[in-house]
């Protein structure tokens, strides 16, 4: 899955340090209909990763006697949905959804996660629920569409110190993102496109607030024939 990196590799004594590794299972349905013009897909994955590298401190010396090893361990599982529906008059509607269940494992040979975490707790960054909305409509020179997504609570790290700085819960959101474009030639189109339509105040990542209402007009030159 991931390779030591050259931090990893420099500053540790383990001659035998081993590449991460992943196990995945996933299984997949998908039934369409009216001709494929109404697509409904089901996925169910299972993911296992194993050999995580991690740094042994004095919480974990009766792990590994070196300064890096391949001791840490981890799960995710869950469902996806999706919907896609299209019309013959230029209008097309996506939707997805996610439900993840992650957990942090024990570390080898202890019944216990690194520090700062507990065996079962979730995994940073990976919502519990995460979902999309895609409006799409074409009719001539004209393209416009529009987008709603929703995302859950995820757990995060200090944005400075990393898990040193220890663990926090940063909210869900749900973010309105819409625009158009208009063919003026064919080598001319003009776009326009507003982001965070609602001006939610949220943190994908958190520590690092994302931009308010937004508005970008471009323009498009295509070269050639």
């Amino acid at each position: 899955m991931r390779a030591p990196d050259a931090l990893e590799i420099a500053f540790t004594d383990n001659p035998g340090l081993k590449p991460e590794r992943a196990r995945s299972v996933e299984l997949g349905l998908e039934q369409a209909w009216a001709g494929d013009r109404v697509v409904v897909g089901l996925t169910a994955f299972y993911n296992r990763y194993d050999d995580l590298i991690v740094s042994v401190g004095p919480v974990l010396r009766h792990a590994s006697r070196y300064r890096t090893d391949n001791i840490s361990n981890a799960r995710s599982r869950g469902i996806e949905a999706s919907l896609a529906a299209r019309t013959g008059w230029g209008l097309e509607v996506r939707a997805a959804y996610t439900r993840l269940s992650t957990a942090i494992l024990a570390v080898d040979r202890l019944g216990f996660a690194p520090p700062p975490f507990e065996p079962g707790d979730p995994l940073v960054r990976r919502p519990r629920d995460e979902g999309a909305l895609d409006v799409l409509f074409t009719r001539g020179p004209l393209t416009s569409f529009a987008r709603v997504g929703v995302r859950g609570r995820v757990l995060d790290v200090e944005p400075s110190w990393g898990t040193y700085g220890g663990l926090f819960w940063n909210d869900g959101y749900g973010v309105l993102d819409a625009g158009a474009s208009v063919r003026l030639h064919r080598h001319l189109t003009v776009l326009l496109r507003g982001g965070n339509l609602l001006d939610r105040r949220y943190e994908e990542s958190f520590g690092f607030p994302a931009l308010g209402r937004t508005v970008t007009i471009g323009v498009r030159l295509a070269a050639g024939r």
